[in-house]
């Protein structure tokens, strides 16, 4: 697009140049102004507003433990028992460490308005989000919502396999409906409280946030359990540990002075899950501390967004030292997550630049994209056949509610889903100079380096995962071992050893709970487009 300037009046010497002269000229020109001048950047004034509901889950038997915890009134919104999702089944909730939050954040600027929204749940699927989007005011003005869970492993099954068996259901939907009301009312209450703002970002890194210690440690504060195959193969220069060390953050402040906080949210890739298997207590692990120190530091209020935390992410195998003691925290404990919490908000705080934001911006929204994913997994056709999943499948775009019976026997009591894909959808979005990737899935880094690398002209760039979602891990197709699905009919008959792959079966976690090797596929062929899309520096404006 080029852009119009009224010129100065010419002079009457210039206006008795010869016409033909000046045509040419122009004419030259054309190609020039065709091709290198673009009309200025739409930006207008920013405004934000912040919003946080209290989802814990509260039963009838731990309704008093709530109260004496907390020193607040409890009202029951889940029923009796409460079964913690993320580890394996019948782990049953007996108290509470700290409270379960949904934090959002809406931003105001020229062309959008986008809310983000963290909760601090294991997942959630795309149906509750968008029940979610139907309760949200249309005078809220949302033109794009992200919801994404941070994936702690101490709350409540919202999914449905971690339940008293393997066949049952842990979710208590009554409470989804409850946590969907909740997301709803805070988004409404974060767009009716919006004040002028100014933003600003930053990305610092993990490095030596860890000791080193444990052979699977490099330092980053975060640790690859190196679950797969020949990952040495895949990553040579990090013996197979892939890490993604980013801290990227997104703070908001009041527009005039004293520029106070408003927001400062956080993307990191890390499973929260360091208390264990262990812990009965619900908490929201070190995101808990990290957002209490970053509050404490900053003033106003913390989000935790998880990131590409896929295959597999976390905090099990790293050290951090107690600086109350100057040796190593204990792990499986609640003094290390905060140990750990802190550290990386301290990080944070540090990394912050001190200038201020900018007062001007534009949101920038890729249109969501709806996700047909092939459903290769047994086990999830299995149990979204009987229940436990309440996700449908779709057969050529279409709902297929078809069940049935497809071994041989005496596999032929098994029953399947039969249809093809699982329903999800993907996302982008820029504001000012960063720009953000929404995946439903928990994403290997490998695979966020490929998206980063599309964030053209970003100078901050965030992934969003189980953004919207929660599909399961997503990884490059060259690390997909598909014995595990093969053996799936033996290992659901309980006899594994009959399978001709045995003993050679790998039903570690990132492949029984995979939808398939046509993930990736699937979700990159919709996401980067749109990536592209949104930082084509030729797009029109």
């Amino acid at each position: 697009m080029t852009t119009h300037r009224r010129s100065p009046a010419p002079t009457r010497r210039a206006a008795r140049r010869p016409l033909r002269t000046l045509g040419l000229i122009a004419l030259a020109l054309l190609p020039v102004l065709l091709l290198g001048t673009r009309c200025p950047v739409p930006v207008a004034p920013i405004s934000a507003g912040a919003c946080q509901v209290d989802i814990t889950p509260i039963s009838p038997s731990l309704q008093s433990a709530y109260e004496a915890t907390f020193g607040a009134p409890g009202v029951v919104n889940h029923s009796d028992p409460i079964y913690l999702a993320g580890f394996g089944n019948d782990r049953q909730a007996t108290g509470y460490n700290d409270r379960l939050w949904a934090r959002g954040v809406v931003v105001d600027a020229a062309e959008g308005r986008v809310a983000i929204v963290s909760l601090d749940l294991v997942g959630y699927f795309n149906a509750e989000i968008e029940t979610i989007r139907s309760m949200i005011d249309p005078d809220a003005g949302i033109d794009y919502l992200v919801v994404s869970s941070t994936h702690q492993h101490e709350g409540p099954d919202t999914l449905g396999i971690w339940g008293p068996d393997a066949t049952t259901s842990g979710t208590d939907f009554a409470y989804l409906d409850f946590v969907n009301q909740a997301v709803a009312d805070c988004v409404n209450d974060a767009a009716a409280t919006r004040v002028p703002a100014r933003i600003k970002f930053d990305t610092v890194d993990s490095a030596g946030l860890s000791l080193a210690i444990d052979p699977e440690d490099d330092g980053f504060g975060v640790a690859d359990s190196r679950v797969l195959v020949d990952d040495e193969l895949l990553a040579p220069a990090t013996d197979g540990r892939i890490v993604d060390p980013r801290l990227s953050i997104m703070q908001v402040t009041q527009a005039r002075h004293p520029f106070a906080p408003i927001v400062t949210m956080v993307n990191f890739a890390s499973h929260p899950e360091s208390l264990g298997s262990n812990n009965t207590l619900v908490t929201s692990d070190f995101p808990h501390y990290a957002r209490e120190r970053i509050e404490a530091n900053e003033g106003g209020m913390a989000i935790w967004v998880s990131g590409d935390l896929g295959v597999l992410q976390g905090p099990l195998d790293i050290d951090v030292e107690d600086p109350a003691t100057g040796a190593r925290a204990p792990r499986r404990t609640f003094r290390w997550a905060q140990v750990h919490g802190e550290q990386l908000a301290d990080r944070v705080s540090d990394g912050l630049t001190r200038a201020r934001g900018k007062l001007l911006g534009r949101v920038e929204i890729a249109e969501p994209e709806r996700v047909f994913v092939p459903l290769a997994n047994p086990y999830f056709r299995f149990f979204i056949a009987i229940g436990v999943l309440p996700s449908g499948l779709y057969t050529a775009g279409a709902p297929d509610p078809a069940v049935g019976f497809p071994y041989p026997a005496p596999f032929d009591v098994i029953p399947q889903a039969l249809g093809e894909d699982l329903g999800t959808e993907v996302g982008a979005f820029r504001i000012n100079e960063a720009s953000f990737a929404v995946v439903p899935s928990e994403l290997d880094p490998q695979i966020g380096e490929r998206y980063r690398a599309r964030m053209a002209g970003a100078q901050h760039t965030f992934i969003i995962g189980l953004g919207n979602d929660e599909i399961g891990y997503q990884l490059p197709t060259e690390k997909w071992n598909d014995s595990c699905h093969a053996c799936a009919p033996f290992v659901l008959g309980g006899v594994p050893e009959l399978c001709p792959l045995f003993p050679d079966i790998d039903c570690n976690t990132v492949f029984q709970n995979n939808v398939g090797p046509g993930v990736d596929p699937a979700i990159s062929a919709a996401l980067e487009p749109a990536l592209d899309a949104l930082h084509d520096p030729h797009r029109a404006l």
